[in-house]
């Protein structure tokens, strides 16, 4: 029947589209944007330069490849890869944020301060194990039109969390909704400012935590 003929075509199209995902995610880990070619990807995923090129060209996979790690970094299916770097990951974890420059501020404090500040931690952990791909990322955004899922489902299901996390301390529904945009909004702003700097870890999550100290504060309509 025709109807199935084209459930199967699209089924086999998701089905390719994933495999050249897959590829792309893995040889930009492995070797980095630059290094990593169309041909290579389309070697990898086992079909033509064409089929790699149908699903987007190297921005755009980029773009795709971080649209899924985000997505299991929020869901928590994805694993860190363990890495040795200056400002390692271990040690922004046993260690409070602070400023690298000299100018030490408390880092958030109260249990819900700490839960929001370990909602973004995954994802400032993952920009510090890739940086230099994370700066292409970030290069990748400006350069390309259109809505990734960073921008919209992705960003509504952090929201949400964020949000529940506010209400939960007693910041009216109104506030906490705005506060959780806001929040989100400093985090991509925190994350495209590391990309164009020497931004580090603990330096990134000082200035998160800045942030989630602000918009904690019990604030209700007058």
């Amino acid at each position: 029947m025709p109807t199935e003929h084209v459930h199967s075509s699209t089924d086999r199209r998701l089905r390719t589209e994933e495999k050249i995902i897959s590829a792309a995610a893995d040889l930009f880990l492995e070797s980095g944007y630059k290094a990593t070619t169309v041909r290579g990807i389309a070697t990898r995923a086992e079909v033509s330069v064409g089929r790699v090129m149908a699903a987007g060209d190297k921005d755009v996979l980029l773009i795709r490849c971080y649209d899924r790690w985000i997505a299991q970094l929020q869901s928590g299916t994805y694993t860190l890869p363990v890495r040795a770097r200056t400002g390692s990951v271990a040690s922004a974890r046993s260690q409070p944020a602070s400023s690298a420059r000299g100018r030490v501020k408390p880092a958030a404090t109260s249990a819900v301060q700490n839960h929001l500040v370990g909602i973004f931690l995954p994802f400032l952990e993952f920009f510090a194990a890739h940086e230099d791909l994370s700066r292409d990322y970030a290069a990748a955004l400006m350069r390309v039109p259109g809505k990734p899922q960073v921008f919209e489902s992705l960003a509504v299901d952090l929201q949400e969390k964020l949000s529940s996390s506010l209400i939960s301390i007693g910041i009216s529904e109104a506030y906490a909704l705005a506060s959780a945009v806001a929040l989100y909004d400093s985090y991509l702003g925190i994350l495209f400012r590391w990309a164009a700097s020497d931004m580090s870890l603990p330096e990134a999550t000082e200035a998160l935590s800045q942030s989630i100290a602000f918009h904690t504060q019990l604030r209700r309509p007058a």
